[in-house]
């Protein structure tokens, strides 16, 4: 049985070290779920369009958590569920992740943006991230605070 191999381990460079941990689209779209689509648990994110197996979603919120971009707290309805939410580390990737969707919405523009993020194409990153971050902020208040 081979070992898995990282960037990091074998490169100074710290964008190969930055792909060890978030360098599959799986990661990322994780991410954009907790930040982005208010997706808090391991259910809701089943149900996102890509269509995420069950293995693949439990491995990358166990390796999401492990490099410390997200963590969980017990389900205030059930203990065996989870929420799970970003970390500040896992916050501050708010620019990488708007910056692909623009790159993204620019190669191939469609209508799957939700409302609430057109404003992200078409206006001001600064205002989106501000409104996005409260949005996280607010969650983290009504969530953490009873956990």
């Amino acid at each position: 049985m081979s070992t898995k191999k990282y960037h990091q381990d074998c490169s100074p460079c710290p964008l190969a070290g930055a792909l060890d941990v978030i360098g599959d689209h799986w990661t990322l779209l994780i991410i954009r779920d907790l930040m982005l689509m208010n997706r808090h648990e391991y259910k809701d994110m089943l149900e996102a369009w890509e269509g995420i197996s069950t293995n693949i979603l439990s491995n990358r919120l166990a390796k999401l958590t492990d490099s410390n971009l997200i963590a969980s707290i017990a389900h205030p309805e059930s203990k065996r569920r989870k929420l799970y939410y970003l970390t500040e580390e896992g916050k501050s990737l708010f620019p990488v992740i708007a910056e692909m969707t623009i790159w993204g919405f620019k190669r191939k523009e469609n209508d799957f943006i939700p409302p609430h993020l057109k404003e992200l194409l078409t206006g001001s990153r600064t205002k989106v991230e501000k409104a996005i971050l409260k949005s996280l902020k607010d969650w983290e208040e009504k969530h953490l605070a009873v956990s």
